[in-house]
């Protein structure tokens, strides 16, 4: 099983500042011109106010006169975490969350059930295997795509997705029959495009991307799929680069991930950015990048940078041309365009992508850690242990604050 991935609607937490400002100007009445030069340096006058109304952050004058007023630039945003809904559960984690966090999808894989939850704390679950099944289900992934959450699985007589909303299930896909093996399922990070992989016989796969379905000869297995339509697949030692059904570039290597138009290709330790025919960007030697534990990716691509993990060390940030500009504490668990999740020593820590200032930081809330998803914006967060358990976060209205720069 391959960890479902992300990629990003920004639910506004904070509120904005309005500022007000009124001004009195004078009248003067028309009388010779000495008396009305007179008349206007004695009678004209202006008042002025400005307040600011913000729970982030508001200023005072730095001086008494009105007309030396200033403000104190806002610091970088920070806020708190809380756990707003936790489930226990045994065996591999299975999971996802929608892009902007409105909906989170867990599987109780042993227990064959699936939970969603929201940000507000409601949860609701539904059993996956229903009365007419005539045995379990192996469930292979989930993925919330447009509000829906989509479970690969085998269902005894059939292989497909069941899917499933906050009312139950709404729907089912039958592309295998008794036999099939179900295989992965990945969305993009925006969720506009989603692929699943799926055995119907001992030497035939069917892929279905976006409702299309290609079959397959021989063992292909579900790598990434990026929001510009790139979908990886391996098949041996090589990865399988497709688009629209069709391939674009084959390459000798299966470390690959893809962010746009661009791949990140991993050979031995050398490091590679690429275009789609297979011309290289930049490289760097001493810098590959495989799986660890979970299938978890030791490299995440994001818009403006590229998150490698060091080996018993911490995770290195590099530019898209590879080169070098920040050292974070830990493991990368997960980045989107605006904030890298990394965790160390049992602390889970969030940056903002801005300018790498830490947003808010919690202590892993189990005994092990397996995956993280984050939403957008950064305010609703989802995490797992190794071996199952289920809490969600979200940012506390009261803990959202700017700080003032010191």
């Amino acid at each position: 099983m391959w960890p479902i991935l992300y990629n990003p609607l920004r639910p506004a937490f904070l509120s904005s500042r309005a500022l007000e400002e009124g001004s009195m100007k004078g009248k003067a009445l028309v009388i010779p011109l000495i008396a009305g030069m007179l008349l206007l340096a004695g009678c004209l006058g202006g008042s002025g106010t400005s307040t600011s109304s913000s729970r982030t952050h508001t200023y005072t004058p730095t001086s008494s006169s009105p007309q030396t007023q200033t403000t104190t630039a806002p610091g970088p945003e920070t806020w708190n975490m809380s756990v707003v809904w936790h489930v226990n559960t045994s065996d591999m984690p299975v999971m996802d969350l929608a892009p902007d966090g409105s909906l989170a999808a867990v599987i109780d894989w042993w227990g064959h059930r699936i939970y969603l939850a929201s940000p507000d704390g409601s949860a609701v679950s539904f059993d996956l295997m229903e009365p007419g099944d005539i045995v379990e289900p192996v469930v292979a992934g989930v993925a919330i795509v447009e509000g829906k959450a989509y479970v690969l699985g085998s269902y005894g007589e059939f292989t497909g997705v069941r899917i499933y909303d906050w009312s139950g299930k709404v729907g089912e896909t039958h592309e295998g029959g008794a036999g099939s093996v179900p295989d992965d399922i990945l969305r993009s990070p925006s969720g506009n495009h989603f692929c699943y992989l799926m055995a119907v016989t001992a030497t035939d796969q069917v892929l279905v991307c976006d409702g299309t379905k290609l079959e397959l000869e021989n063992k292909y297995s579900l790598k990434w799929v990026s929001d510009s339509g790139l979908v990886l697949l391996d098949k041996g030692n090589k990865e399988v680069v497709m688009r629209n059904g069709s391939a674009v570039l084959t390459l000798n290597t299966t470390s690959v991930l893809a962010y746009g138009d661009k791949l990140v290709a991993s050979y031995g330790d050398t490091l590679k950015v690429l275009s789609l025919d297979g011309k290289v960007l930049a490289s760097i030697e001493k810098a590959g990048f495989g799986q660890t534990t979970l299938l978890r990716w030791t490299l995440i691509p994001t818009k403006n940078y590229i998150f490698r993990h060091e080996p018993l060390e911490d995770t290195h940030v590099f530019t898209w041309n590879l080169t070098e500009v920040k050292v974070l504490p830990g493991f990368p668990y997960f980045a989107n365009d605006n904030f890298v999740v990394t965790a160390k020593d049992g602390v889970i820590h969030c940056y903002s992508l801005d300018d790498f200032h830490e947003v808010f930081h919690v202590r892993v809330p189990g005994d092990s850690l397996g995956y993280i998803k984050l939403s957008e914006d950064g305010k609703v967060m989802l995490v797992s242990g190794e071996y199952g358990d289920y809490w969600l976060y979200r940012a506390e209205m009261s803990g959202l604050n700017r700080m003032k720069d010191n």
